[in-house]
Formats: C-alpha cells, structure tokens, sequence
C-alpha cells in the first residue's frame, strides 16, 4: 500500500490524538469515579453519624436500665428517658434517611445504589423497631407487670443497631482501599499512557525524519545539476511523493544530460560538417581529373600488362576516395527530409531485394515478419531507403563468413512503429556499445565511421530514434523506432 508525506503526517499526528484522548478519558474518567465515590464516602458518614447518634441515645437509657436491675419495673423517670432517647433517635435515624434521599437525587453512582438501597431498608426497619420499643418501653402496664421483655426488645435492638454502624464503617473502609488502590492503579496506567505517548511520539519524529531526508538529498542534487554534474543520481526509493519527485528529478538529470550530449555532438559535427565540407570541397573537383587522366592514361598504355594494372589500381583508389567524399558530404549536407505517407514494409522489402544479391554472393539469408495492419508512415522514401541500405551494408560486412539477416516491423510497446535488423555475426564490444553512433568511429580498417552516424542522423531527423543491443547468444540487433505521431 502507498502512502504519500501528507497521509504519514496524518497517520503519525492521528496516532499521538488517540493517545491523548486516551489519556485525557481515562483521567476524566477516574475523576469522575473518585468524585462519586468521595460523594457516597461523605453521605454513607452523614449516614453513619446519624446512626451512631442514634444508638448513644438508646445506649444512654440502656446503661440506665442496666443501673436499676434487669426486669426492673419501669419507673416514671424511665419511662421519660425512654421516650426522650427514642424521639432523639427517630430524629436521627430520620436525617440518616435524609442523607440517603440527597445521595440519589445528586446522581448517585449506579454501583452505589443497592448499598444505598439495603442502608434505607435496615435504616426504615431500625425506625420500626424503634416504635415498637417505644410503645413498649412507654407503656404504664410495666409499672405491674415484669420488665424483662422491655430489656430483651432493647438488647435486640441495640444489636441491630451496631450491626449497621460496623457495616457502615466496614464498608466506608473497604472503600477507602478500592480508592487508595484505584489512585495507584491509576498513577500506573497514567504512567504507561505517558510512557507509550512519548514512545509514540519519538516514534512518529523519527518516521518524520526518515521520510523527509530525502528532501536535502535533494536539494543536494539540484545544486549539483545546476553546477552541471548530470551523472549522479538521488537512488531515493521511496514510494511517496518525496520519491516522485527524486525520480522526477533523476528523469530530468537524464534528459539534461542526454541534451547536452546532443548540443556538444552537434557543435562538434556542425565543426567537423564545416571541415570536411572545405577538404572534400578542395579535392573533389582534383579528384574527377585525377579520374579522368587515369582513363586516359589507360588507354595510352595499350598492351603493357604492368601498366594496366597499375592503372587499374590507380583508378580503383581514385573511386574510392570519391566515394568516401561523397558520404561526407551526403552526411554534411544531409536536406531536411520531405515528408509523405509512404509503405515502410514494402520500402523495407524494396531495399532487401534490391540488395539480395549482394547477400547471397556473402552466404546470407534473410527473412522479413510484419505485424498485420500496421499503418503507413509520413518520412522521407529516399532518406529512409539510405538508413536501410546503411544497415543491411552493416550487417552484411558483420557476417563476414555468412549468416542470417532478420528483419522485423510491428509495434512497440509504446505505440511507436518498430523495424528491427538482427543479425547473427559475432556482435559488438561492449565498451564499443556508447560509441558506434558516433561520426568517424569505426573498428573496420577501411570503415569511414559515417554510415551508423548518417542512420542515426535521418531517424533522428524523421522524430524517431534507433537502438542497438547484443543478445547473450550473439548478434547485434539494431531497432529503428518511428513514433505514433508519424502514422497516418
């Protein structure tokens, strides 16, 4: 999956949000927890004070019971401090109820509730046991009767009332822990969340870094070619925007260089084009004299076979040079190509038929394969034609002891239209590769070194260009690519 600069900036920003947030709900949610369970701490000891109030007010008239004797009949004084300690503690039992309201209208905590719940129950059924004990302790019957069933009714409910005050401090205890354990607990993950956060957070600085370093390679490497180094490349492989750009600017580099290369090669032909123009220009017209003597020469001879021959080899290094001075100046002189719609497979199979006998006198064959419905091409017949007689002459003098000729034309894989020549001679050097289009470049002994250079020139004047490459097997094959513009 690609991922562009904007989208990991994103991703790495996104990440350290969800961490913060995280962070931020888990405080907000402890707070919030610790706030609820400081609420239901401070009612259920609202709660508490009022129980415990409640039973010094019955414990006060127990102690008193237990001074006057158990069973003792209830006396008049008694009976007041009776029903003194049990309206005090109805009142306060009454405000524990009250505290227990305030909890669940301020929004009590839902695991809160039932504790809450059962205190109001037990509190509403101490409140009952209250009255009883009231009607009991305050009725004027006990005055005849035996007192021992009052102080059983007390002792019950003084013992309910103590179990709900250590249920009540049991329990505001065990909250107390769940809360000092919760605030570790707490400081732990707020820890680990920080810790992971900043982990993150180097984390997403170094994927930052790392994905725009290359951004000074490339800097780097515009200054170099501004300072005309063309060769190095950025090698940035990364599949972003970042590496877009670096191939971007390695295409450009290429394509700079490939230019200049051109500029140079066509300042030094245009010098070379001007020199050979002026030396072939001062021995052509030499040279058709020097021809014309030798054949007048020849027939003054008469019969000496010496002379004849000698003649003979005049006359034969005489056409040779003029040869070589008109290639020169075909190559200098070369006309801008007229353009019309022309068949290249029959232009191609016009050349090799024309040039079969040539071949078979050399132990060459050849064959020609054409894609089906290939369109015809605008280009000039007559320069097109010389290419091709360039690189069937080429073959041929590669295949010195014989061989075979392929010729092929279809499409390339990017629409342009292809005739390819290969050949199955001994190919050529690598290191000779880059040089082979070069003018005067030859490793024949009687080469000019214009023939490849004149094919490329023509090619390159009709909007193509022309490849060359050795197979593993051997061989050279050399592929002539007209681009699609110039089918009709």
């Amino acid at each position: 999956m690609r991922l562009g600069v904007s989208a990991k900036i994103l991703i790495a920003y996104a990440v350290l949000l969800v961490m913060l947030a995280a962070s931020s709900l888990f405080t907000l949610f402890y707070l919030r927890r610790g706030r609820q369970e400081l609420a239901a701490n401070q009612h259920r000891l609202e709660v508490q004070v009022a129980v415990d109030a409640s039973l010094r007010s019955l414990e006060d008239f127990a102690k008193m019971r237990a001074a006057e004797g158990t069973g003792a009949t209830l006396g008049l004084t008694s009976r007041v401090v009776a029903q003194n300690g049990i309206v005090s503690a109805r009142q306060n039992l009454r405000d524990a109820l009250d505290a227990i309201d305030r909890y669940f209208k301020e929004g009590a905590n839902l695991s809160r509730r039932d504790e809450f719940g059962n205190y109001r129950r037990d509190i509403m059924d101490l409140d009952a046991r209250v009255v009883g004990a009231a009607a009991t302790l305050g009725s004027s019957e006990l005055a005849a009767g035996d007192g021992i069933e009052a102080d059983r009714s007390l002792a019950n409910l003084l013992s309910r009332f103590h179990g709900l005050k250590n249920n009540l401090r049991a329990q505001g205890k065990l909250v107390a822990e769940q809360l000092a354990d919760g605030e570790r607990r707490a400081a732990e993950v707020a820890l680990a969340l920080s810790g992971l956060g900043l982990l993150l957070a180097v984390g997403a600085a170094l994927v930052m870094m790392r994905t725009l370093r290359p951004l000074r390679a490339l800097r780097e490497h515009a200054r170099q070619i501004a300072g005309g180094d063309y060769a190095r490349r950025t090698n940035i492989a990364s599949r972003d925007e970042i590496g877009d750009l670096a191939r971007e600017f390695d295409a450009m580099a290429a394509a700079i260089e490939e230019r200049e290369h051109r500029l140079i090669r066509s300042e030094r032909l245009a010098t070379v084009g001007r020199m050979a123009a002026h030396i072939t220009h001062e021995i052509r017209n030499p040279l058709a004299s020097l021809g014309l003597n030798v054949e007048l020469l020849n027939d003054e001879v008469g019969g000496d076979e010496e002379a004849r021959k000698l003649v003979k080899s005049i006359s034969k290094e005489v056409d040779r040079l003029s040869e070589i001075t008109e290639t020169y100046l075909r190559f200098v002189r070369l006309p801008k190509p007229k353009l019309e719609k022309l068949d290249l497979g029959a232009l191609t199979a016009s050349v090799l038929e024309f040039s079969g006998s040539e071949l078979a006198l050399a132990k060459i064959t050849w064959d020609v394969t054409k894609e089906p419905g290939l369109p015809e091409v605008v280009a000039d017949e007559s320069q097109l034609r010389q290419a091709l007689h360039n690189l069937v002459r080429n073959a041929k003098e590669a295949m010195a002891e014989g061989g075979h000729l392929q010729v092929a034309l279809g499409r390339a894989p990017e629409g342009a239209i292809r005739l390819v020549f290969a050949d199955n001679g001994p190919g050529i050097a690598p290191e000779n590769l880059a040089q082979i289009f070069e003018p005067f470049f030859s490793t024949k002994h009687k080469g000019t070194g214009l023939g490849l250079a004149l094919v490329q020139q023509i090619v390159s004047e009709h909007g193509g260009r022309i490849e060359v490459d050795c197979p593993p097997g051997g061989g050279t094959r050399f592929a002539i690519l007209l681009p699609q513009q110039a089918a009709s």
